[in-house]
């Protein structure tokens, strides 16, 4: 019997095989995850519609494949197979770390052609492992097995780059051993690319092959936001709420956006028409060890401040923990990214095609300007200034449209308070 890959979500065909959780000869229960297939908006676990013996894995982990293409074959289990397949066993997937990148997982699952280990070089290991080796620049004959027989496992080739468990003294040709982690001189690093950084890398592609971009620049005295953050931020403690700068520059967005509606908008690539949105949902870039990814937050005016904090901090913890769904990355109009946590004065972010406009929240820092002073005059103050950039379409967004926009935000973050006056 055969397990074909479903429809995984309206608009999508195939998606890449990130990692197997299954290996030939698993016995599978009902419902339990088999590999993790990632999608160009997001990575989701194939669950078994069957209760059964896994016989062959049909794709290899980097494969892309297609809706109605099948993935694995197995057979129905039997009385003893059943009996075997306790729940406790079946609930727990292969462990990985949660935080590793999305090449370092792959190269940790199971192998595509079995799970049974070979002897290569007097080292016992299996072929996932070995691959997981060349990956990150060891040689399997300086590392010790603490698996059956000596085998080597996964978590030996990882102790030995940290000088753990699985290191020997010999030492690594490749690798400086008082320096764990650090390469010899005129040695290289090969790292797939798939996964998530595929995906990043496919959409970034398109979005330059397709749209015009340009980047505008405006400065922002930040003082009153800062004030009113800190305020905020103090309250929400009481409640529970990580209150940061991005419900602030969220709501001065929409008000904005009322303003300006063209960039609220995707462009129809195949019809040549500006689709403008009069719902206000901003996709949030987040950085996660895999790379950097974008889910919605959506129906941005009818929500608070406190709303938007509570909101914004679920997704920042379910993107990290791998936990998105293809709901979270639709409906998007508009992007938010935010390089201040890190530094910089200010980037040129690249669109989120197909949406028009993309806008970067950059760092807050103190600085001395020079201000309106008593009765007409001007004196030097230190006050909180900041950078906000944001790229767009020229191709359907003139500068003077965008340079108009920015204007209105900047009034907002300026003057936060009159956020309050537009609901």
């Amino acid at each position: 019997m055969e397990l074909k890959l479903p429809e995984l979500g309206e608009g999508v065909h195939e998606g890449e095989l990130i990692k197997w959780k299954v290996n030939v000869g698993d016995i599978v229960r009902d419902d339990q995850p088999v590999c993790e297939i990632m999608t160009d908006k997001a990575t989701v676990e194939l669950p078994a519609p069957f209760h059964g013996t896994v016989t062959a894995l049909n794709a290899k982990e980097g494969d892309v494949v297609k809706v109605g293409q099948t993935m694995l074959t197995y057979e129905g289990a039997g009385k003893d197979a059943a009996k075997a397949a306790s729940p406790a066993a079946a609930k727990a997937p292969a462990p990985t770390s949660a935080g590793a990148p999305a090449m370092q997982a792959a190269s940790r699952a199971a192998p595509a052609t079995g799970s049974s280990a070979a002897t290569v070089g007097n080292v016992l290991a299996a072929p996932a492992t070995r691959r997981h080796a060349r990956e990150v620049g060891v040689d399997l004959t300086q590392v010790s097995g603490t698996g059956p027989h000596g085998r080597v496992m996964t978590e030996d080739v990882d102790g030995w780059l940290k000088g753990g468990a699985g290191a020997v003294s010999a030492g690594n040709p490749q690798m400086a051993r008082g320096a764990p982690g650090t390469f010899a001189p005129g040695a290289e690093e090969r790292i797939p690319i798939r996964g998530l950084r595929k995906k990043i890398s496919e959409k970034m592609r398109q979005s330059k092959d397709h749209a015009a971009h340009f980047t505008y620049v405006e400065e922002a005295d930040a003082t009153q936001l800062v004030a009113l953050r800190a305020h905020a931020k103090e309250l929400g403690a009481k409640q529970g709420v990580k209150v940061t700068y991005l419900p602030f520059v969220m709501k001065a967005m929409v008000a904005a956006l009322k303003q300006h509606p063209s960039l609220n908008a995707n462009v129809d690539y195949e019809k040549n028409e500006l689709v403008i949105k009069h719902t206000y949902n901003i996709g949030l870039s987040i950085q996660t060890d895999d790379g950097l990814t974008a889910p919605v937050v959506k129906h941005v005016e009818q929500k608070s401040i406190f709303d938007l904090a509570r909101e914004i901090e679920e997704l920042v913890n379910r993107a990290r923990q791998k936990k998105l769904t293809l709901e979270d990355f639709s409906g998007g109009s508009i992007t938010l990214t935010n390089a201040g946590s890190i530094g910089g004065l200010f980037a040129t972010p690249i669109l989120n095609y197909p949406e028009v406009a993309i806008l970067g929240l950059n760092k807050i820092f103190r600085k001395p300007v020079v201000v309106s002073g008593g009765k007409g005059g001007e004196q030097i103050a230190i006050r909180d200034w900041t950078y906000f950039s944001i790229s767009l379409d020229h191709r359907v967004i003139d500068g003077a449209v965008g340079a108009e926009f920015m204007k209105s935000f900047i009034q907002y973050i300026e003057n936060p308070g009159l956020l309050t006056l537009n609901g």
